[in-house]
C-alpha cells in the first residue's frame, strides 16, 4: 500500500514542472517508504509476515495518472488531482483498517501504527486538497499553472502554533 503510495509520488514528481510541487511530491513519497518501514517493523513485531511489493492495482492507477496527466493542459493541476484521489482512496482503506475490532485485540501495536498513520495521512490529504483548491482558483483566474508555486500557497498559511 505505501510502496504503492511512494511510487505514485515518484512518478507524480517526475510529471511536473513546478519545483516547489515536485519538493511536495518527494515529502509524500518519503513519507510513504517510512511509514512502509513502520508498518514492517510493527507486523514483525506482532509475528506476521510481510510481502513489501507493489501490487499491480497501484501500477494500473501509475499508468493511468500518466496519461491523464500527458493528455491535460495544466499538467501540474493534474497530477495533484491524481494525488488528491489517490490519498482519499488511501483514506478509505485506513478507516475500514482502523475501525477493525479484530486488530484491537489480536494486534494492538498494528492497530496503534494504523492509528498514527492515518491521522498523519489526514493531514497530507487536506493540505493537498487545499492545494488544489487555490491552485484552481489561481488558474481559473487567468494564471498559468507554471507561474503558481506550492511555495506562496505554504507561505500564506497561518502558522498552526
Amino acid at each position: 500500500m505505501h510502496l504503492d503510495r511512494g511510487l505514485g509520488y515518484q512518478k507524480a514528481r517526475s510529471l511536473v514542472a513546478d519545483d516547489a510541487l515536485r519538493a511536495l511530491f518527494e515529502q509524500c513519497m518519503q513519507q510513504s517508504y517510512h511509514f512502509a518501514d513502520k508498518l514492517q517493523a510493527a507486523m514483525a513485531l506482532q509475528g506476521m509476515e510481510t510481502h513489501a511489493k507493489p501490487s499491480w492495482a497501484g501500477a494500473v492507477y501509475r499508468g493511468w495518472m500518466m496519461v491523464r496527466v500527458a493528455v491535460c493542459a495544466r499538467k501540474d493541476r493534474a497530477a495533484l488531482c491524481c494525488s488528491v484521489a489517490a490519498e482519499r482512496m488511501m483514506g478509505l482503506s485506513y478507516e475500514l483498517l482502523c475501525s477493525n475490532k479484530y486488530l484491537q485485540y489480536y494486534f494492538p501495536l498494528l492497530k496503534f501504527t494504523f492509528l498514527k498513520q492515518h491521522f498523519s495521512l489526514t493531514k497530507t490529504r487536506e493540505d493537498l486538497e487545499s492545494l488544489l483548491i487555490r491552485y484552481r482558483r489561481d488558474t481559473s483566474r487567468g494564471i498559468d499553472g507554471k507561474t503558481f508555486s506550492v511555495v506562496n500557497h505554504l507561505s500564506n498559511e497561518p502558522s498552526a502554533s
